[in-house]
């Protein structure tokens, strides 16, 4: 786990361009994107569609590479600790074989992920129980509900034990149960001292659960800080409309 006077997530000055057409001319994802995610905490990212939510992750994932600017986990590169398997992430759409069954699912990706065999059925077996999914274990993964599917990813999120979950809209989709249920294994794995950066449509939930909250809109960063100061400011929803663009 980190350190207490280890961030979690630190970026300084972020910025992620993409070639937008043939011309090779720049499309600009992230604008200069400055936050701290302090260790063992939940922090949310929020804002509307295409504000820049799950390019961040990705970054923090080491799936992609800054254009300029800083950004580190835990101390070092996002690649690096991606590769000491020191990070779970989950993206927006679970895109695993519906014919394979859940148990079979893990499996697959455990040895995909490099997992010593010796450990592996007991990492799958932990994952089940603590994303409630030992009833469904041989149930195939076409066959599962939509929060079924959303804790399968979770599941697989946690095999190897991480310190930092990265999860792309978790909640979306979810029936009020399935919202309890994530929101159960969320409290439950703040915890256990891992530390959480999702990012969510649902203010509500956002405020309520999330100790940190990163504000995006246009790439840009427009408001961040810690629970306290959300309250403070009249709340999420009041944030969120005065510093987004109706």
């Amino acid at each position: 786990m980190t350190t207490p006077d280890q961030p979690a997530i630190r970026c300084e000055g972020v910025v992620k361009d993409y070639a937008a057409d043939w011309r090779g001319r720049r499309w600009r994802a992230l604008d200069e994107v400055s936050f701290v995610l302090p260790a063992g905490t939940l922090g949310a990212l929020v804002g509307p569609n295409g504000a820049g939510k799950s390019t961040m992750l990705r970054l923090c994932a080491g799936l992609a590479r800054v254009t300029s600017g800083q950004c580190e986990v835990l101390g070092r590169t996002p690649a690096a600790v991606a590769a000491a398997g020191r990070i779970g992430y989950v993206p927006d759409q679970i895109g695993l074989p519906g014919y394979l069954t859940v148990e079979a699912a893990l499996l697959a990706l455990a040895r995909l992920g490099g997992m010593d065999s010796a450990c592996t059925v007991n990492a799958i077996d932990q994952a089940l129980q603590e994303t409630e999914l030992e009833d469904v274990r041989r149930r195939r993964v076409g066959e599962l509900s939509k929060g079924q599917r959303q804790r399968l990813g979770l599941a697989q999120a946690i095999l190897g034990d991480p310190d930092l979950l990265l999860l792309d809209e978790p909640a979306n989709g979810l029936d009020p149960r399935a919202m309890a249920q994530l929101t159960r294994l969320l409290e439950r794995w703040r915890t256990q001292g891992r530390s959480i950066l999702l990012s969510s449509h649902f203010l509500p939930q956002v405020e309520e659960l999330c100790d940190h909250v990163v504000l995006l809109e246009h790439g840009r960063v427009v408001f961040a800080g810690p629970r306290k100061t959300v309250v403070a400011a009249g709340g999420l929803q009041r944030v969120y409309l005065e510093r987004t663009a109706p």
